[in-house]
């Protein structure tokens, strides 16, 4: 009983206090009031930056306090962002009948978003700006396909986020920074990390290969100064493979990265997981390979064969076999594909198409035949397992909905039948998915075929035949300056405005 006394005199002490404070708060309130003739009046500028206040001459013998103008502040809505030093002025020294600014706002500070700073030029990485001589061809020659590093070289350094700082405004109102965020480690071969600094270095002597922002490796590099000939006429290197000299006819080159040839390649066979550069162009006598898994680049493509997953750039292309699953552009002022056939599947840009002795020259942009034969492959496949698929569940419901009828009658074979069919079913929904992922594939190659087009800004020549998807259309009499798309199976036509 003592206690319970002891805390309710303890609570009424504690509102004796409360009310106590209260009391003495209404009394700088009403004494501010009471000094305010209405002339003392307080602003707030309309984007609520700044608040001013103009204090009237009080009575003889009266003065204001510190607490009474920030009450008078509150009071008229300016709850933050007080500037003390003017306020005390006003209050000590007595200036009275101005107006005086007494708030300010705060500006928000932002923050800055994690970001990676690079030791080498990232555009320096991918081929994009070869030297144009002066009669309008690219000089493959001038183009470096690697950057080389040595061991402990910092690739490059991450600085992380920093945060922002919130503001307010005068009447209270806070001001949110923009949020910041951290990006993902790099991940790659070749690379180390200091944690203590946030950079990253090579490991050994190579090459940069920039796949994206977040994924750098230094790959192992061969050199090979001079040619390559009947003398070591088979290279295979899990790296990249630079050659500083000519590849002659016979030689079969394999590279799980790129290739960069400097000299002119003859009837050879070259296979890189990367890109491929031949500098000086590639003269294959209808009998070379060049099949890549990124991009490839010549000088000149004469009688070859050249696939590339990814794009083919060339001055020239003539009689050759060239696909490309990306676009194929003819660079320079003559920019021509003359003979053979030529495809790309998002498009064909070029000068010139064909020549004057209007020999035969296929242009192909869209699907292929091939792609149409694996789509229909595709879909009739997808059908045949689904009907296996539900052969297979029908007979299992059988089999189980005998069982549960009638436990006795079930046969000493239908167990085995059972896992059979169970086994059946685990393999035909294995091969459907397969066949889904296989679809989809198809799916983006034909929707990547979907706007190509073929684009010749000079001549297209007699002799020429356009060709998108599966619609082919000869052409009869030269022409300049047109764009081919096809359109629900008809190839149309149209100029390109030159100023």
């Amino acid at each position: 009983m003592g206690d319970e006394l002891k805390e309710l005199g303890d609570s009424i002490a504690e509102l004796q206090r409360l009310l106590g404070e209260s009391s003495a708060s209404n009394h700088i309130e009403e004494e501010a009031v009471k000094k305010d003739k209405k002339e003392t009046f307080v602003r707030v500028t309309e984007d609520k930056h700044e608040g001013w206040l103009y204090l009237a001459k009080p009575q003889e013998g009266q003065t204001y306090t510190k607490e009474e103008v920030l009450l008078l502040l509150r009071k008229n809505g300016i709850k933050t962002g007080y500037i003390m030093s003017n306020i005390i002025a006003m209050v000590k020294k007595g200036v009275y009948e101005r107006s005086i600014k007494v708030a300010l706002f705060k500006e928000v500070v932002e923050g800055q978003n994690g970001y990676y700073e690079y030791a080498f030029d990232v555009n320096d990485i991918n081929i994009k700006n070869p030297k144009i001589r002066e009669d309008g061809t690219v000089d493959y020659n001038s183009v470096n396909l690697f950057i080389g590093v040595k061991e402990g070289d910092l690739i490059c350094t991450y600085h992380p986020a920093v945060q922002g700082e919130k503001g307010y405004l005068v009447d209270g109102t806070v001001l949110e920074p923009l949020s910041v965020g951290e990006l993902p480690v790099i991940k790659g071969k070749g690379i180390r990390y200091d944690k203590d600094t946030n950079q990253y270095f090579s490991q050994f002597d190579g090459r940069l290969e920039f796949k994206d922002t977040y994924e750098i490796n230094v790959n192992k590099v061969l050199v090979i100064n001079g040619d390559v000939n009947q003398l070591n006429q088979r290279i295979e290197f899990n790296g990249d493979l630079e050659i500083n000299g000519n590849v002659e006819s016979g030689v079969i080159i394999r590279s799980t990265h790129s290739v960069s040839i400097s000299g002119v390649v003859e009837a050879a066979e070259i296979r890189a997981g990367g890109d491929i550069i031949l500098k000086r162009g590639i003269q294959g006598s209808n009998k070379a390979k060049i099949i890549a898994n990124g991009n490839v680049y010549a000088d000149f493509i004469e009688h070859s064969e050249v696939r590339a997953a990814g794009e083919v750039k060339a001055n020239s292309i003539l009689n050759s076999e060239v696909y490309s699953d990306s676009i194929v552009t003819l660079t320079g002022k003559r920019g021509t594909v003359i003979g053979g056939y030529t495809h790309g599947r998002k498009g064909i840009s070029c000068v010139n198409a064909g020549n004057s002795t209007e020999v035969k020259t296929v242009v192909h942009v869209g699907l292929e035949t091939k792609d149409y034969l694996k789509n229909q492959d595709v879909m009739k496949k997808d059908a045949y397992l689904r009907d296996q698929l539900k052969d297979v569940l029908f007979k299992m419901n059988e089999i189980l909905a005998k069982k549960k009828k009638n436990p006795q009658a079930s046969q000493p074979g239908d167990l085995a039948e059972l896992n059979m069919l169970k086994q059946r079913k685990d393999e035909y929904t294995k091969e459907l998915q397969d066949n889904q992922m296989e679809e989809a594939v198809i799916s983006k190659v034909v929707e990547e075929a979907r706007n190509a087009e073929i684009r010749v800004e000079g001549h297209v020549n007699r002799g020429v035949i356009i060709s998108v998807d599966a619609s082919r259309m000869p052409i009869q009499n030269s022409t300049q300056y047109m764009i081919y798309k096809g359109n629900n199976g008809v190839i149309e036509g149209s100029v390109i405005v030159v100023n």
